[in-house]
């Protein structure tokens, strides 16, 4: 008896959690791929209220030959953690305007190589690797490591934590 409540108690909670925040699209379909400097205007789905325009204008090559970093592997029969060194090619710095009420930042973005491979923070790496930022005046960025090199980026911007689907996907060329 039980677990049927918290079972129902849990149905519950996952479905209230749609309504924590608002989703959001733009006025492209869904598999619209935009482009650097291409306004993203982010659209409430529900009241149709902008609730802001953003606008992926660059990316520069911070780091640009391979190097190596530890990653989490799991753990071993003794629960001791196990690593795994992992290879990346790049560092990139993506740059982009918005407006809007809310602040942007790098958790808002996921980045794949043209591999398809999910980039990673640098900052999250052991050991962090060496880079300088650039600073380009009146627009913010964040900064990805990748795994390969390729011709392309493509970003997912993830509006509210809570979406299920990315509001835009971005490619940008290299």
């Amino acid at each position: 008896m039980a677990k049927a409540i918290l079972a129902i108690a849990m149905i519950l909670g996952l479905a209230a959690v749609p309504a924590c925040g608002a989703t959001t699209i733009t006025a492209q379909a869904g598999n619209y791929r935009y482009k650097v400097n291409e306004p993203i205007e982010v659209i409430d789905i529900e009241t149709r209220n902008t609730f802001g325009i953003l606008t992926i204008t660059g990316v520069e090559i911070l780091k640009d030959e391979p190097f190596e970093a530890r990653e989490s592997a799991g753990e071993d029969e003794n629960g001791e953690p196990q690593y795994t060194t992992v290879t990346y090619s790049q560092i990139v710095q993506i740059f982009f305007t918005y407006t809007g009420e809310k602040k942007l930042s790098d958790m808002h973005f996921n980045v794949r190589d043209a591999t398809n491979e999910l980039g990673r923070r640098p900052s999250g790496l052991d050991p962090v690797p060496a880079y300088q930022l650039k600073e380009r005046s009146g627009q913010s960025s964040f900064v990805v490591a990748l795994k390969n090199k390729g011709s392309y980026l493509e970003i997912s911007f993830i509006y509210n934590a809570v979406q299920i689907r990315p509001t835009a996907r971005i490619r940008v060329e290299l």
